[in-house]
């Protein structure tokens, strides 16, 4: 039994991570029904933007972390103007369509900027951790743990408590209707995506911190996938808690199935989990579902 909870502790700490992504594919898709394809690029943009204020320009990490969000913050809200924008008001699969190519494109601009090679990333935070007679939970994971819980928790803040959320709201509701009540649905979607990129880098940062950091990594950004559509692609609350699965999920496959023999089916684990949910609820477990009458 002791066993048991170290595994699901541990995979909670990482589905905590797994939540952050989650909600920023949220975020967008509630916003405009698009799935955002190459979140697992701006999670490398977003570390590697943190890499060079805080190992290439020394800068304190309380700095370095600000300024690194808000250059990533400063990209999504670009990308979004350069390629989104343009095609608001149209069908949301083009929105979509533009997210797959942006993947590509940006694997290859960082491909061409940092090259292939692996960055060693430590950020030496303080060692908090927890070591008792029954369990042992690693410092790096406690701090992803913390630092997503809380960034998640500022943004459900942000979007449900303050008048810039009752925009993003509304325009997430019906982008017709809040236009005509004179909101900037441009400038909110704008507003959206610098948000999430903030968001993904911070998961980003995180998950480099557990070891290193490389244009390959954005591969974990595919995690979100399973996430949304076992929480719902449209339930915040259901991001966290198909994070949560995801995280113990995959903490489980690797500590009580690997061992059996199986390996690798840690990586693919949340995926069966996907499809069993997805047999059950093709919804997820807290998504709108929707009639269509033909």
């Amino acid at each position: 039994m002791t066993d048991l909870l170290q595994t699901v502790g541990t995979g909670t700490l990482i589905g905590l991570v797994y939540a952050l992504l989650g909600l920023c594919v949220v975020v967008i898709f509630k916003a405009s029904e698009a799935f955002n394809f190459a979140i697992g690029e701006f999670l490398v943009v977003g570390s590697f933007l943190f890499y060079i204020m805080f190992f290439d320009l020394n800068l304190p990490i309380f700095i370095a972390l600000p300024l690194g969000l808000l250059a990533a913050g400063i990209v999504g809200a670009l990308i979004e103007y350069l390629t989104i924008k343009p095609l608001l008001g149209r069908n949301p699969i083009s929105m979509t369509m533009i997210t797959l190519g942006l993947w590509f494109f940006m694997r290859a601009c960082v491909q061409l900027i940092w090259g292939s090679d692996t960055y060693s990333f430590f950020l030496d935070l303080p060692d908090i951790t927890l070591e008792t007679e029954q369990f042992f939970f690693l410092s790096d994971p406690i701090w992803a743990g913390i630092f997503s819980i809380l960034t998640f928790i500022l943004v459900v803040f942000f979007l449900f408590r303050t008048r810039w959320g009752l925009a993003i709201r509304a325009v997430s509701e019906d982008q017709a209707k809040a236009m005509a009540f004179g909101i900037n649905a441009r400038f909110i979607l704008m507003i959206i995506w610098a948000i999430s990129s903030i968001c993904i880098a911070v998961a980003g940062v995180m998950i480099s911190n557990f070891g290193a950091l490389a244009a390959g990594s954005g591969i974990v950004g595919l995690r979100a996938i399973p996430v949304v559509l076992i929480g719902g692609m449209d339930s915040i609350g259901g991001a966290l808690v198909g994070g949560l699965i995801i995280g113990i999920c995959e903490s489980l496959a690797g500590a009580y199935i690997e061992p059996m023999g199986l390996i690798g089916f840690k990586d693919v684990a949340p995926y069966f989990v996907m499809l069993i949910v997805l047999f059950i609820r093709p919804y997820g477990l807290f998504g709108t579902v929707r009639i269509e009458r033909v």
